[in-house]
């Protein structure tokens, strides 16, 4: 076979390369197609007649690559003007101040994400953002090739050719992720995670946000740079399922996109693990997949996933909204750093022994003269869907506490409280929960649910 090679300017990731790699394979003559990611070249082998640049350009630029025989002579990059960050960090801080309004108000409680606090709320919306991002180019790649393929042959109804596919492939994307990301919940429930594992896999969750959204904003690489590849195997077996016209082929597709190296898909499934059950990790993934339904399900009816439409204030806005949620899951896990204990949901846990038991008055017949010091106090806390009320708390210096929680909205994430500084981890139910310990030095105590996503403070005075 004889070759030639293109320059494909935009390419940034494997998903780029799968991509390109499929739509020039298409072109009539070409045999095969090896795609140089760093070089940004695509080798075009053929047996007798080159293929035009013009067909191979036809097929890329729809996605926003550029195709020409000559590299292309390097331009400096564009500086974005300072007004499109501005519109981008309102458009970001307006859609943070929106989850934390929903948050506060327990209107995540009436959508169904209340039972994990705020991670259902971010694992939502970090599956619109994603889906709005380059990194999940590939699954685009996959659904656009619905359109493609399942074209309204005559007298066939679009309905039938094409909506119905993008439906069974979105289902079996959700279900699948669901299951999985059950499975992966109860993987994690088994392990028993202690407190500073638990820390440890919150706060990666956070780089690889950071990571994502750094990339998104032009400052980092793709995390596909940095080895995080789809192997080869799978790819070749992807690119083979989305030309076939089996109906079961669009279920079987959706639920394998559950595998592609995404780092917002790997982002959720560590979070996942770390959820401690199967209806958190469940609910984790599949809150994710719906997320991206909006945007890929418009992709693979319109067949219109192209970059060059995309306006740069809203990518900017999903990077700035990305690290934010970075940063938000980074102090969570910051929170649960210090606590050595077990934090395994669902099961009971006993509190610890407070190391001075509690000093009772013992009774009299007299009526005391003057005032007894005080032997023992008592705080108390409810547990509601907008958090902790109050989330501050005042105690004094050397007297035992009891501290009263009352589960008045329990959810998910508050379902176990602990207390980092003093080890204590408790399951909260329904009703009162009483966790006693005695603070020994005058400063802060600081107190979360088992995700650290919800905190509070007790605060001891001398």
């Amino acid at each position: 076979m004889k070759s030639t090679k293109v320059y494909v300017g935009g390419m940034h990731c494997d998903a780029c390369s799968t991509l390109i790699t499929s739509q020039f394979k298409k072109v009539d003559g070409v045999r095969n197609v090896k795609v140089d990611l760093g070089a940004q070249t695509a080798e075009i082998f053929y047996d007798n007649h080159a293929p035009s640049v013009g067909s191979l350009r036809k097929r890329a630029e729809k996605y926003g690559y550029t195709v020409s025989t000559s590299r292309p002579a390097p331009t400096r990059q564009q500086r974005t003007p300072l007004w499109q960050w501005a519109v981008a960090a309102l458009i970001a801080g307006s859609l943070v101040g929106l989850f934390a309004l929903l948050q506060h108000s327990g209107l995540m409680s009436a959508m169904g994400t209340a039972s994990a606090g705020a991670t259902y709320g971010v694992a939502l919306l970090v599956g619109v953002v994603a889906s709005l991002s380059t990194c999940l180019a590939v699954v685009g790649a996959i659904v656009i090739a619905f359109a493609e393929t399942y074209q309204a042959a005559p007298g066939e109804s679009a309905a039938s050719a094409v909506v119905r596919p993008n439906i069974l492939f979105h289902l079996g994307r959700i279900a699948t992720f669901a299951v999985l990301g059950g499975v992966l919940g109860l993987i994690g429930g088994e392990l028993s995670l202690t407190g500073r594992f638990m820390s440890v896999l919150t706060m990666g969750v956070a780089v690889f946000m950071l990571l994502l959204g750094l990339n998104i904003l032009g400052f980092a690489p793709s995390l596909t740079r940095l080895g995080i590849k789809m192997p080869a195997r799978l790819t070749s077996g992807l690119d083979k399922m989305k030309t076939s016209r089996s109906p079961a082929m669009p279920l079987a597709l959706g639920g394998l996109t559950f595998f592609l190296p995404c780092g917002f898909t790997q982002s959720m499934q560590i979070m996942a693990l770390g959820s401690g059950s199967f209806l958190r990790g469940a609910s984790i993934m599949a809150l994710f997949a719906v997320g991206t339904l909006p945007v890929l399900f418009t992709a693979g009816i319109s067949a219109s996933w192209t970059r060059q439409h995309k306006v740069v204030v809203f990518q900017k806005a999903a990077g700035l909204l990305v690290i934010a949620f970075a940063i938000l899951t980074l102090s969570s896990g910051a929170r649960l750093f210090g606590f050595t204990g077990r934090i395994t949901p669902g099961t009971t846990a006993t509190t610890p022994p407070s190391t001075t038991p509690p000093v009772t008055t013992p009774p009299s017949t007299t009526p005391p003269v003057t005032t007894p010091p005080t032997t023992s106090q008592r705080i108390e806390m409810h547990v509601k869907y907008a958090g902790f009320e109050p989330a501050v708390l005042h105690v004094k210096k050397g007297v035992p506490v009891t501290f009263a929680v009352f589960g008045d909205e329990v959810t998910g994430c508050t379902s176990r409280i602990i207390i980092p500084s003093l080890n204590i981890s408790k399951d909260i139910g329904p009703g009162e929960n009483d966790i006693t310990f005695t603070p020994t030095a005058a400063g802060s105590i600081p107190y979360s649910c088992w995700m650290g996503m919800v905190h509070g403070t007790i605060v001891v005075d001398d």
